[in-house]
């Protein structure tokens, strides 16, 4: 569902009266100019990095946040979690050198921390655990997921603050379409153990010529299911950056000369 007055985002109604923030930027009302435009919240793009503070600023603001205690990573399309807590609001917020490096994935048990996450195709991955009061956020790109980062996600969450599989509330956002994604036999290769024969029809469709397409929203959903979220806590918006490029950015659409958007998950006080 579309929130905000002045600045549009996504959010998920699986949250929808909880103790928690769950949000996803759009490209709209913000200062960036083409190719940038408008509202990118990337430091790593080439766009100004006043541009940049200014469009978070708005964005969170809309929440009703302060954009200056946010916590950023430098993503490097992995597996790598960090535990953050109170202490690392602000890593990230206003320079790219002070982030948080070599990490796709974010987790904390503690309220008033805004983990965001950069996307412009990659899967954003929202869980929370409303019980332990443990939420989580991750990147989902094609070798993320490859790597099953939803999965090591969770295992995490249940290993080191006791959730129960059953109690996570997880969410899709915004990602390339499986009819959007192109990619070659050596990505299909990669992601194929991890799935069963049952699941991949819903996940692929051969081209020819040693080309597939392939959906990243789709196998993250499967593999939610497979670390143990039950079906029906598990929100997928349904989204192509693709398809819906005048609203979020895609960089293979704008062959690599765009903004990102933000994903931000925070348990409120």
């Amino acid at each position: 569902m579309i929130l905000g007055n002045r600045i549009p985002y996504l959010s998920f109604t699986i949250y929808k009266n909880l103790p928690v923030k769950a949000a996803v930027s759009t490209r709209k009302g913000g200062v960036s100019v083409s190719p940038y435009d408008s509202l990118n919240m990337g430091l790593h793009t080439g766009d100004s990095l006043e541009n940049v503070l200014e469009n978070r600023r708005r964005f969170f603001h809309e929440l009703g946040l302060d954009a200056k205690q946010l916590i950023n990573c430098r993503q490097v399309h992995g597996t790598h979690i960090e535990i953050v807590t109170k202490k690392d609001c602000g890593r990230g917020a206003l320079s790219l050198e002070s982030s948080i490096p070599g990490t796709d994935g974010l987790i904390t048990d503690e309220p008033a921390v805004p983990l965001t996450m950069n996307y412009a195709d990659c899967t954003p991955l929202f869980f929370y655990d409303p019980v332990r009061k443990v939420c989580a956020l991750s990147h989902g790109g094609w070798r993320g997921t490859a790597g099953d980062i939803a999965g090591k996600t969770v295992s995490l969450m249940v290993e080191r603050f006791h959730s129960r599989r059953e109690d996570i509330l997880g969410a899709i956002g915004p990602a390339i379409g499986l009819m959007d994604f192109e990619v070659g036999k050596e990505v299909i290769d990669e992601m194929r153990p991890l799935f069963s024969r049952e699941e991949w029809p819903s996940l692929f469709r051969e081209k020819g010529n040693g080309k597939y397409l392939f959906g990243l929203a789709e196998a993250n959903y499967c593999l939610m299911r497979k670390a143990g979220l039950l079906e029906n806590h598990i929100e997928d918006c349904h989204i192509s950056t693709w398809t819906h490029n005048d609203f979020f950015y895609s960089y293979r659409k704008e062959k690599g000369e765009t903004g990102r958007h933000m994903a931000v998950l925070m348990m409120e006080p």
